[in-house]
């Protein structure tokens, strides 16, 4: 791509003063677990051949894989192989399960929104999968499973609670929101990156998941990296839950600046992003993520950051970044993303010309 290979010639320069130390706010500690839930989806996904399963060879991989052979024309695993090849993908399927009660009941606890159902197509396909489901769990012995393997759920547990912790710290204090209720699932079967979901309760409580898949294999366990893999991962995944609500806030301003989807469509449908807002909304989450790798690791690392997500056509972040330094040096103006968040929508109402040439003019 021409633009992208522009934008990447102006960030050798890119890194200016370091990112101002902000203040902590108050957020209570992400919790860390294993999910039945989410092993059971896993389980299911697997057996289905599911794109978006591990591609590691694990132990905890073949153990699954042995245990529920017998399983794999179970009515659930036919079920999803239909529905996920028609849409039922990506973040929709870990936002269906999670919504859902502990094993064996699987009843609805959180309502879905409305994307994940037309994911589905419609409310009786998603509940014929669901009842699928059940039975699955109760004819193919899941709970055995899951139990079999505590102790190694625990491992991972304590593994990675320390950098997500910490991340959830640095993400909050960034944008200066807490997070509120916020629990890191890990999921020994998922690929090698992380989806998020949010859901709102009455009174205005909230609880916020992001689901995390192994980066690698060690000793033939599964591992979820080191905090340079998980503080970004984790931070991303939890910003969403910020960031999506204020671009939803400002849907008018977002449908104005529609036009200038049009040169990055067939790029960001290759990334799975087939709607405007998505792409700004990744766009401002991987400049934060950026500018937090800044603070975390040195502005080096961040343009190293920003030049990979401009080869994979997100080219509006180096100037989401660009404002993001703004934000960074007026705290006390702006104490919270949600304050600033008007001026980074200006960046999406430059056309993808004029954004490239006026980082060009700027010699930023």
């Amino acid at each position: 791509m021409r633009v992208a290979t522009m934008v990447l010639l102006m960030l050798g320069g890119y890194g200016c003063a370091p990112i101002e130390k902000t203040h902590p706010v108050a957020s209570s500690e992400t919790a860390v677990t294993v999910d039945r839930r989410i092993e059971l989806m896993g389980v299911i996904q697997l057996l289905s051949s599911y794109f978006l399963v591990s591609y590691l060879d694990s132990d905890y991989k073949r153990d699954a894989a042995q245990f529920f052979k017998t399983c794999a024309d179970h009515p659930a695993v036919t079920k999803f192989a239909s529905l996920s090849a028609n849409g039922f993908d990506f973040s929709n399927v870990p936002e269906a399960f999670i919504a859902l009660s502990d094993t064996p009941d699987l009843q609805t606890r959180f309502p879905l929104g409305q994307g994940v159902i037309e994911s589905a197509g419609g409310e009786e396909n998603l509940a014929e999968f669901l009842t699928s489901t059940r039975m699955f769990a109760r004819d193919c012995h899941f709970d055995e499973f899951y139990d079999a393997h505590l102790s190694e759920y625990q491992r991972m547990i304590d593994q990675s609670r320390q950098a997500v912790r910490a991340s959830t710290r640095t993400l909050s204090s960034y944008l200066g929101t807490p997070l509120g209720s916020t629990e890191v699932v890990l999921g020994p079967l998922l690929h090698d990156g992380g989806f998020a979901t949010r859901f709102d309760h009455e009174g205005g409580r909230a609880i916020a998941f992001a689901f995390i898949g192994p980066h690698s294999i060690s000793a033939g366990s599964v591992d979820f990296g080191d905090a340079a893999r998980l503080q970004p991962l984790i931070a991303h995944e939890f910003a969403h839950t910020v960031i999506n609500p204020l671009t939803a806030r400002h849907a008018s301003r977002v449908a104005e600046t529609e036009k200038n989807f049009g040169p990055l469509r067939e790029a960001m449908r290759l990334e799975g992003y087939s709607r405007w807002e998505h792409v700004i909304n990744e766009s401002i989450i991987r400049a934060v993520t950026a500018r937090l790798t800044a603070g975390e690791r040195g502005e080096d690392a961040a343009t190293a950051e920003v030049a990979e997500e401009v080869k994979r056509g997100f080219v509006y972040v180096p100037e989401v970044v660009a404002e993001l330094r703004r934000y960074e040096a007026s705290r006390s103006a702006y104490p919270k993303i949600a304050d600033f968040y008007p001026n980074l929508l200006r960046v999406f109402e430059q056309s993808l010309a004029a954004c490239v040439a006026s980082r060009c003019e700027s010699g930023t």
